[in-house]
């Protein structure tokens, strides 16, 4: 079993679902690895924002970036070096990721193989996108996309049919919580908790969802709205912060509105997951969702905008609803609302998945197997 990865990602205290991401990712193997009475060492660089990393170096403003990077990859010589890529992550001076490109091909210089796990990849990519994904497959051991979906359209989108692609989900947690002591605590009683959660940006559509509340709530009374707003350091987040809680001042229901902004800590956030009755993402694009995999943890039913992986992974789970118009989340929220039974079946459905395809040891397994893949072929 190989014994030693260079990982390059944002990571902690930094807010960001990737940096989330990784550390469940790399705490995944490594436990996997000790299943297996075999050590692995992880070293990780990391933005220099990311002082939980061992190598808190990049600096997007530097742009020698990748050779700094590159000299700590030397000095530590893995056996693979494994890169998380999310558009913006690791720009430098809107390079359309040239330094990037630049990083992978020193590596491969120093016979050294290169994996990336690519968190963007649409049905239809924009051009710049297209072309870095192109260049990159032709220099990568290995790439991961996160659906099939995206392995089936890759070929449209960039000319060419990789043949080193692999699909591996997002990987969620496998827990256990008492959701009624978890609705005591939060003093929710007999009320039906509709949440929705993401970063303050206005793709995640959390206005939307307030202006289509007063139609539940004529229906449900005693239904809460409960948006969770991530908090980021960006001028543009704290302006959306304002625009949404103008929203819910003004809403006629604003008595059925709870408004939260706060970067939780991971088992705060999986309770606040936990004491949902349903799970709503009217997210107007993303590729995927953290936030997703985390309430299949829960055993959350989810209603999610029918756009790329959020539509892909309802339909692998079948663990809520998807809708295609987002005016009309509302409609599907009554019909869930409605029906207990329906919520049960796709939080079962939702464990299910879980245990069976999205669990974070069944995505190391994998991951090691990928690994292992590229080390014969190298």
């Amino acid at each position: 079993m190989i014994k030693k990865v260079i990982w390059i990602s944002s990571y902690l205290p930094r807010s960001c679902g990737i940096a989330y991401y990784s550390e469940q990712y790399i705490n995944a193997l490594k436990k996997f690895s000790k299943k297996q009475n075999k050590n692995i060492s992880i070293k990780i660089i990391a933005h220099t924002d990311a002082k939980k990393a061992d190598y808190p170096i990049i600096n997007q403003k530097d742009v020698n970036w990748p050779k700094k990077v590159l000299q700590i990859i030397k000095k530590e010589n893995p056996e693979i070096v494994h890169i998380q890529h999310e558009y913006g992550l690791y720009e430098t001076y809107s390079d359309e990721n040239k330094r990037v490109l630049e990083l992978i091909g020193m590596i491969r210089k120093e016979k050294i193989p290169v994996v990336m796990t690519y968190h963007s990849i649409y049905r239809k990519l924009e051009r710049p996108h297209a072309k870095f994904v192109s260049a990159s497959l032709k220099e990568l051991s290995a790439g991961i996309f996160h659906e099939d979906y995206q392995k089936k359209f890759i070929k449209k989108n960039i000319g060419w049919g990789p043949k080193n692609l692999y699909v591996l989900p997002h990987g969620s947690l496998s827990i256990k919580l008492n959701k009624k002591e978890i609705r005591k605590e939060f003093d929710y009683g007999n009320k039906l908790i509709v949440g929705s959660a993401g970063i303050a940006d206005e793709r995640k559509g959390f206005v939307d969802l307030i202006h289509q509340w007063p139609k539940v709530v004529k229906k449900f009374p005693n239904a809460v709205l409960s948006l969770e707003l991530k908090p980021h350091a960006a001028k543009e987040t704290r302006l959306y912060i304002d625009k949404v809680l103008k929203e819910i001042m003004e809403s006629p229901v604003s008595q059925n509105i709870e408004f939260i902004v706060k970067d939780y800590e991971e088992m705060e956030f999986y309770k606040r997951l936990a004491s949902f009755d349903i799970l709503v993402l009217p997210y107007k694009s993303e590729s995927q969702s953290g936030v997703l995999a985390h309430g299949f943890s829960t055993g959350t039913p989810a209603i999610v905008t029918d756009i790329e992986g959020l539509g892909a992974e309802i339909r692998n789970s079948k663990a809520g609803i998807t809708v295609k118009n987002r005016k009309k989340f509302y409609q599907a929220i009554i019909k869930l609302l409605k029906s207990k039974r329906l919520r049960d079946k796709f939080s079962k459905n939702a464990e299910s998945y879980v245990k069976n395809v999205s669990n974070w040891s069944i995505i190391a397994k994998k991951t090691f197997k990928i690994y292992e893949d590229v080390l014969k072929k190298k």
